[in-house]
């Protein structure tokens, strides 16, 4: 054997050997290193799983009344498992189907085929090994003649399932929220997970319902519970064998919220009867209404109009039926306003300036400053209402008659000296800003942090802002400068809005004097707030300053009762403002709804001042094209403030004459003022509703000593209306219902904002 076979034979040799380690070595893989792996897949492929849906806990209210609960459901399902077995595929049995409950045989083949890319809706997009729902709902007699004469109905079975429902329709439904078919999207981050090791049982399944908006989103893992699971043995064809496995479903927990239903059903029937009274116009009609817990930011009531019925979207909703919910031309109803729509807050945001004047620029509580009808500001000149004027008036006045030159001239002032226009040569100093700080800090222009999804931040405009937008919208501007604005069919209009167009092409970057007076009395082009944050403003300055996160949630508790989680206040931040400003600007919004001459005096002339006195605050924001929106702001009692409410209607009129006569129906069925109390003895209930372990809830039966204040207490006012000074604990004894009587009519107001049976309205303030 000469040398060069021998080198081949050792080759080989190594060639062969190489190959024997190789395998060897992927064996050992296979069989040791992955064998738990693969023993899975193996099972998985003789396996076929059942979903069971677990029972979604319900969503309580403050006194345990169930606002989103589960009903029982007869139901009508095919087993594909089955049916496709069968020679002619089942459509024999289909067909006795269809003579039952009146579906024609090719709509329920449409409703068990598998839904893919190119097969839509009607479909189905569960386990082809799980009974596909056709018929809910159905008649005892339909379900009965399946379940007796199973011989003619192989494969399809009659049974009781749970069905989300909501039992006060369209209330509270912004808050609420509903369900839907899990995403796919959502499939693929779980089957993701679970490629990285996340271990566990599956949150999601191919039937799954999941929250999409609302509570019902923000709290779906806590409601939705853990759903069963069997597997299935089935051989080669398909065809089941036996049961490998039987997880049983676990039921979600319940949701306890701070929101009362009463208080929410008083505040939409109070909304609904002001635009009852409204003439028709191009425009949707639409309101809000906002009800706060000051001392713990508890959200307990949230109202917008128009709104809708989840139950639409049970079962699917239609594409026609989602489009008119979502068309401007009706309102569009899925839109909460209360949270997700802004504007101008008009004299509401008085109090800000008020804070600014009285903490940073000097202003004296017994200060006279004059009350001009008025105010010229370079081109611009600056009216009261009605070009009223009152003098020489203190800044309780100014609040009470709602004197907006007052603060126009604070505003300029302080514009002045952050340097004007600063348009020259610099270096300027930093400029102070306190109108947009003082804003901010009472937590305009961002997010309040609420537990629902799309919350509106709104706009607080300062220097740096302004700039920075006008960097980003200067090519649109001069665009339009250039071009016009050719889809406006009115030609004044167009014109004007192509004016505005040249001037911001130029010189949009400048924080103008004008600008900055208008946002000291809630309007202009640098402020947007939603009823949500102004609510939460006033609760600041109700509760001694500090700013709470508002919160709908209250509890979880377990089916049996056990209380998973309780949700404690959350502080967001304190008001830079000194205890004594906070406590005159809130004696002085006592004079709104009580002095005279205050905005509000003659909504509220007949109100029992003397035991429930009312803070509030009357607002008309002026908007382009459209009738003024009208807003009140306002707490109670002003002597230990418990509730915070806020109105807003758009396209109405002014402030008394619209929005401050609902707040006051609401503030009737928080007391029981001339009707039953739906917060018994003036507080929210302080305990959980009680859960048995059968399931069962316990209504409360009336309120309980609510939860303790977050943060300092804070004295009663002077004000002679005064309900008298708070005891020790800072609580006030209050009666539990205040019924009918002489003064107290149980009436709503007059279009003219005055109460049937009081005296005449007072001469209207300077502005809204």
């Amino acid at each position: 054997m000469n040398d060069g076979i021998r080198a081949r034979i050792i080759m080989l040799r190594v060639l062969a050997l190489s190959l024997l380690v190789t395998l060897g070595a992927r064996l050992w893989v296979l069989q040791i290193l992955d064998n738990d792996r693969y023993r899975r897949v193996a099972e998985t492929n003789r396996v076929r799983e059942v979903v069971t849906s677990s029972p979604r806990g319900m969503i309580l209210d403050d006194q345990g009344e169930a606002l989103v609960r589960n009903r029982s459901s007869l139901v009508i399902s095919v087993n594909r498992s089955t049916t496709d077995r069968q020679a002619d595929r089942g459509r024999a049995a289909f067909a006795q189907l269809s003579s039952v409950i009146g579906m024609p045989v090719d709509e329920i083949e449409k409703k068990i085929r598998f839904c893919s890319a190119t097969v839509a809706q009607p479909c189905w997009n569960g386990s082809p090994y799980q009974p596909v729902p056709v018929a809910q709902d159905v008649a005892p007699a339909q379900a009965l003649a399946i379940i007796e004469h199973p011989e003619r109905f192989p494969g399809i079975t009659a049974d009781l399932q749970a069905v989300r429902e909501y039992p006060f329709g369209s209330l509270a439904a912004h808050e609420l929220g509903y369900l839907a078919p899990v995403s796919q999207e959502e499939l693929d981050r779980q089957a993701a997970a679970r490629k990285d090791g996340e271990s566990g049982p599956d949150k999601f399944h191919l039937n799954s319902l999941v929250g999409v908006a609302g509570l019902e989103s923000v709290y779906d893992e806590q409601l939705r519970g853990v759903d069963g699971v069997e597997g299935l043995e089935v051989d080669r064809f398909g065809r089941v064998s036996g049961t490998a496995s039987d997880t049983p479903p676990v039921p979600g927990n319940h949701l306890v919220l701070h929101l009362d239903r009463g208080v929410q059903a008083a505040a939409e029937q109070a909304l609904q009867g002001v635009l009852d009274k409204l003439p028709g116009g191009p425009h949707a009609r639409t309101a809000s209404a906002v009800v706060l817990d000051a001392k713990n930011g508890g959200v307990i009531a949230l109202a917008s109009l128009p709104s809708y019925d989840p139950s639409v979207f049970t079962g699917g909703i239609s594409q026609e039926d989602y489009k008119a919910l979502s068309d401007p031309a009706n309102g569009i109803p899925l839109l909460s306003r209360a949270y997700q729509g802004t504007g101008a807050a008009a004299s509401t945001f008085k109090v800000v300036s008020t804070a600014v004047a009285m903490t940073w620029l000097g202003a004296k509580p017994k200060q006279n400053f004059d009350c001009a009808p008025t105010l010229q500001i370079g081109g611009q000149t600056f009216h009261n209402f009605d070009g009223s004027s009152a003098g020489p008036i203190t800044l309780h006045q100014a609040l009470v008659i709602s004197c907006d030159v007052i603060f126009d001239k604070f505003a300029y002032d302080e514009w002045l000296r952050d340097g004007g226009l600063r348009n020259g040569r610099g270096p300027y100093a930093e400029p102070a800003e306190h109108f947009v700080k003082m804003a901010e800090a009472m937590g305009f222009g961002s997010r309040t942090g609420i537990d629902l999804p799309g919350e509106a931040p709104g706009a607080v405009v300062g220097r740096e802002k302004a700039r920075a937008i006008w960097e980003e919208l200067k090519e649109s501007y001069c665009r339009r400068a250039a071009n016009g604005y050719p889809e406006e069919k009115d030609p004044v209009k167009a014109k004007r809005y192509q004016q505005y167009a040249s001037e911001a092409c130029v010189d949009g970057y400048l924080y103008n004097a004008g600008a900055a007076a208008q946002f000291s009395i809630g309007q202009g082009q640098y402020l947007s707030v939603s009823p949500l944050q102004l609510a939460v403003a006033y609760a600041s300055i109700a509760n001694g300053g500090t700013v709470l996160q508002p919160q709908l949630a209250k509890a979880v508790v377990a089916p049996d009762g056990t209380v998973v989680k309780r949700f404690e206040p959350v502080v967001k931040g304190k008001l830079p403002v000194p205890g004594d400003v906070l406590g005159y600007i809130r004696e002085a919004l006592h004079g709104v709804t009580s002095e005279p001459g205050g905005t509000a005096s003659g909504v509220f002339a007949d109100w029992p001042k003397d035991i429930i006195p009312i803070a509030g605050k009357t607002g008309t924001a002026e908007v382009e094209g459209r009738e003024d929106t009208s807003w009140f702001a306002s707490f109670g009692p002003v002597s230990d403030p418990r509730y915070v409410v806020v109105v807003t209607i758009p396209d109405s009129g002014t402030g008394a004459t619209y929005a401050a006569p609902a707040a006051k129906q609401i503030y009737q069925a928080i007391f029981g003022v001339g009707r039953p109390a739906e917060m018994p003895g003036g507080l929210p209930p302080g305990d959980l509703p009680q859960v048995g372990s059968d399931g069962q809830i316990d209504v409360l039966p009336s309120a309980a000593l609510g939860p303790a204040a977050v943060g300092p207490a804070q004295s009663a006012p002077t004000s002679p209306d005064a309900a008298g000074a708070a005891p020790p604990d800072g609580r006030l004894a209050r009666p539990a219902v205040l019924t009918a009587r002489p003064g107290v009519p149980a009436g709503g107001a007059s279009a003219a904002g005055t109460l049937s049976g009081g005296p005449a309205a007072p001469p209207a303030g300077l502005a809204g």
